[in-house]
């Protein structure tokens, strides 16, 4: 029969019931085995405490079945019983890893000569102890055991609890770790990424100071009795593009939004007398300055002498994006054009220039019945690289389909 000790469980219970759960701890495990109730009885009656759990076994087969149940702080063997002894018990619990450690006093009214006291230290025992017991003794025994295995758990709590600890704070490192490292990447990142922007913009500044220059320089040898005013209006229009530029954070501007930018002082005739036909399309910083001069020129022009400067010309301008670029300007229903006899600034920024900064072939054709002018360029010369990215996606979308 296995049972725990009734008076041992009534007593842990009322010492648990007249203070907080913290002020003492659970009692802990003892296993009793002797094949004789009455000792057993006896046992149970010298360690009576609250703070112990008695568990009976009456047979060595009662015992391992006890000790695959619970875990306990000490075993208290009669040697002489029959089936199976105290020694052999004992030699069977050592085996067993979860209980190889648990300590072992061994009780005995007939096993007294030396040999079998070696006999029962050789089997694991850490006390031996003859019959009858003298109880101080074996309460005082039990109550060292029962400390020991107290501070053994606490310690093993506690390392659990550090080992835990440990765990936590290597994993808040290693995340420290990573976050510090995204961070140094991202901090690297922006720093090439404004390191870049410094330069794209120093050499932009460059470029519109040598675009300004030569404006100047231009305006002055073919207009100089109208520098003022001309150069003024071409200094606008470059920073209408500039505007333009800004707005979008360098990044490309719509053609449609630069065209319509560039005829804002014909904004009653747009869209009636001038029409604007293409897709939408990004240009590039450079393209968008660059035509931007051109659209002014062609429009100055075309309001002093050409479609413009009548209430019934007309202006088309149209654009494709494909594997290159064309652009064109066409004026029609306006005065009988003629070839200019001196070529002025004008035709510098709408041939020259254009060609020179589009990498492009420009035709510019004064017919009669109105001015034309195209461009054909590569798309990798005007288009912003995300909307060149965006035209090459579609032309493959149409050679798969």
């Amino acid at each position: 029969m296995l049972t725990g000790n009734g008076r041992a469980g009534e007593g842990g219970a009322k010492a648990f019931a007249r203070g907080p759960a913290s002020s003492r701890p659970p009692p802990i495990n003892i296993l009793i085995v002797d094949d004789e109730p009455k000792n057993l009885t006896v046992l149970e009656a010298i360690l009576d405490n609250p703070e112990y759990r008695l568990v009976r076994a009456e047979s060595g087969e009662q015992a391992l079945l006890a000790l695959l149940f619970d875990d306990f702080a000490l075993l208290i063997l009669d040697i002489r019983m029959p089936e199976m002894t105290g020694f052999e018990l004992a030699r069977m619990a050592r085996e067993r890893k979860r209980t190889a450690n648990v300590p072992i006093i061994f009780l005995t009214a007939y096993y007294n000569e030396d040999q079998h006291v070696l006999e029962g230290y050789d089997a694991g025992a850490v006390d031996y102890l003859l019959k009858p017991v003298n109880p101080a003794v074996l309460r005082a025994e039990v109550a060292v055991f029962a400390e020991l295995y107290r501070k053994q758990r606490s310690i093993e709590e506690m390392n659990r609890v550090l080992q835990a600890e440990v765990i936590s704070r290597r994993r808040t490192e290693d995340r420290l770790r990573e976050l510090n490292n995204t961070l140094e990447q991202r901090i690297a990142e922006r720093t090439d990424r404004v390191r870049h922007l410094l330069k794209e913009m120093d050499h932009r500044s460059k470029n519109i100071f040598s675009l300004v220059q030569a404006i100047a320089r231009q305006t002055a040898v073919a207009s100089p009795g109208e520098f003022a005013t001309k150069f003024s209006e071409r200094i606008h229009t470059l920073a209408a593009s500039h505007d333009l530029v800004v707005k979008s954070r360098w990044k490309g501007i719509e053609i449609s939004d630069l065209i319509r930018v560039q005829l804002g002082h014909f904004v009653d005739l747009l869209d009636s007398r001038i029409e604007l036909d293409g897709p939408p399309v990004r240009l590039s910083v450079k393209a968008a300055q660059t035509l931007g001069m051109v659209v002014h020129e062609l429009a100055t022009n075309a309001a002093k002498y050409g479609a413009l400067s009548n209430d019934s010309g007309r202006v088309e301008i149209g654009w494709r994006a494909n594997d290159a670029f064309t652009i064109g300007w066409t004026e029609r229903d306006g005065p009988h054009v003629e070839a200019p006899r001196r070529h002025g600034f004008g035709s510098t920024v709408v041939k020259t220039m254009a060609e020179s900064n589009l990498d492009g072939e420009v035709d510019l054709d004064f017919a009669p019945t109105g001015l034309r002018w195209r461009v054909v360029c590569p798309s990798s010369k005007v288009l912003e690289k995300s909307a060149l990215h965006i035209q090459e996606q579609d032309m493959e979308g149409r050679l798969d389909g």
